[in-house]
C-alpha cells in the first residue's frame, strides 16, 4: 500500500526520529491497525483495554462526539511500524513530501485507540464513514518498548487544562450556544459551572460586593488585597445553582442576592475581612461552606417577604445568639469572629459539614 505523506526529520534526546505524516481512509486504518494490550497473558503488552464509557453515544463518548458534535479528529492518531517501509523523496530537508510504501505491515496504535474504535463504530452505521480521511504520524520503530515509552509519555505526563481555564471555556461556551446546547454537550454541572463563573465576575465588579477586585482570575498574578481565585468561588456557587430555589431566577438577581449576602456577612466579620489570611470564613473551605449556606439563608429571609439587605442581615444575626439544643457542641456558642480564627475548632470540619451546622444554628436561632 503506497500514500502520499511527510517525512519530518526530528532530532533531539539520543537519537533522531523520523515521522511519516499522511492520511488513511478510517477503513483502511481499521483494517490494518493493531492494539498490544496488556493482559495477564501478554505482560509485555502496554495498551489499556478501551473504556466504554468512552466510546458510545452517551455525553463525552467519541462515538456520540463522531456523529453529533464537532465530528473532528484534528490531532494526528499516532502509529508505529515495526518492520520494513520505503520512502520515495521528492526533494531534501527536515520536511520533504514523497510516497510511503507501507508494504504488508501491520499499523500498531500507539495514541488514539478510542478514535479507532469510534470510526470502527461509525462505519458499522453509516457506510460513508468509510471514506473518512484520518490525520495519521506513523513512526518506524522496531521495538515495542520505543512504543511503550511513547505511549507512557503521551498518556502519563499529559496534563489536562487547569480547572479555572476549563470553567471559562464553559463560559465561552454558554455565551455562544446556550444553556440548553451545553447541557447537551457536557451536561447539568458544565451549565450551572458557566453560571457560577459569570456570577463570580459579577461579584468581582459589583460595587454592592466586598468581593470586588478582590477575586483573582485564570491567568492573573496575585495582588495585594485579593482573597480567593475564581475557581474557588464558581465551583461553590455551582453547587448552590443546584437548588430549585434558585431555577429560572436571572443570573444578575442571583449575583446580586448574593452581593447582599456576603456583605452582610462582612459586616458582622468586618475584622477577617480585613485580615482574610487569618479566618477560617476566607480560607477556601469557609468560602465554600458559607457560598453554600445562602441556599438557607435566601429560603429563611423569603418567609418574611422580599429579600433585602435587612432582612438578610436579620437571619444572618441567628449566627451570634447562642442555640443550647445544637447537635454539635461548639456552634451552641455565639459564632463570632473569634471563633472563625483559623486553627480553630470550626476549621476541624469539612465545608458540607461547616455549611450544614450553620444551617442548623440559624434554624434553632430563629425559632
Amino acid at each position: 500500500m503506497e500514500i502520499d505523506a511527510f517525512r519530518v526529520t526530528q532530532r533531539g534526546g539520543a537519537e533522531g526520529f523520523e515521522i511519516y505524516v499522511s492520511t488513511l481512509r478510517a477503513v483502511d486504518l481499521v483494517g490494518r491497525c493493531s492494539f498490544d494490550r496488556w493482559s495477564p497473558e501478554n505482560p509485555l503488552g502496554y495498551q489499556r483495554l478501551p473504556a466504554a464509557n468512552r466510546l458510545g453515544d452517551k455525553r463525552g463518548g467519541a462515538l456520540r462526539y463522531l456523529l453529533r458534535e464537532i465530528g473532528c479528529f484534528p490531532t494526528s492518531i499516532l502509529l508505529n511500524i515495526r518492520g520494513e517501509i520505503g520512502f520515495k523523496p521528492e526533494g531534501e530537508g527536515w520536511c520533504t513530501r514523497g510516497r510511503l510504501d507501507l508494504g504488508e505491515e501491520r499499523l500498531w496504535v500507539i495514541d488514539g485507540q478510542h478514535r479507532v474504535e469510534a470510526l470502527r463504530l461509525a462505519m458499522e452505521r453509516n457506510a460513508d464513514f468509510e471514506d473518512y480521511p484520518v490525520i495519521v504520524s506513523i513512526l518506524r520503530k522496531p521495538a515495542k518498548f520505543d512504543e511503550l515509552m511513547l505511549f507512557y509519555v503521551v498518556n502519563r505526563r499529559q496534563k489536562g487544562i487547569s480547572t479555572d481555564l476549563a470553567n471559562r471555556h464553559l463560559q465561552r461556551m454558554l455565551w455562544e450556544r446556550g444553556s440548553g446546547w451545553l447541557y447537551d454537550f457536557e451536561g447539568p454541572r458544565a451549565v450551572r459551572i458557566g453560571l457560577g463563573s459569570e456570577v463570580v465576575d459579577e461579584l468581582n465588579s459589583n460595587p454592592e460586593s466586598p468581593w470586588r477586585g478582590r477575586i483573582r482570575r485564570v491567568g492573573e498574578g496575585e495582588t495585594p488585597g485579593q482573597i480567593t481565585s475564581d475557581r474557588v468561588l464558581a465551583s461553590a456557587v455551582a453547587e448552590v445553582l443546584r437548588e430549585k430555589a434558585f431555577v429560572g431566577v436571572p443570573v444578575r438577581d442571583f449575583a446580586s442576592g448574593l452581593a447582599l449576602y456576603w456583605r452582610e456577612l462582612s459586616r458582622i466579620y468586618s475584622e477577617a475581612f480585613d485580615e482574610p489570611a487569618g479566618y477560617t470564613l476566607l480560607s477556601p473551605t469557609g468560602i465554600r461552606a458559607f457560598t453554600l449556606l445562602f441556599a438557607a439563608v435566601y429560603k429563611q429571609s423569603m418567609e418574611g417577604g422580599p429579600v433585602t439587605s435587612e432582612v438578610l442581615a436579620a437571619v444572618l444575626g441567628g449566627l451570634l445568639k447562642k442555640t443550647k439544643t445544637h447537635s454539635e457542641t461548639v456552634f451552641r456558642q455565639p459564632i463570632e469572629v473569634g471563633v472563625l480564627a483559623s486553627g480553630g475548632k470550626l476549621s476541624e470540619f469539612s465545608a458540607t459539614e461547616l455549611s450544614r451546622h450553620l444551617a442548623e444554628k440559624l434554624k434553632l436561632a430563629s425559632g
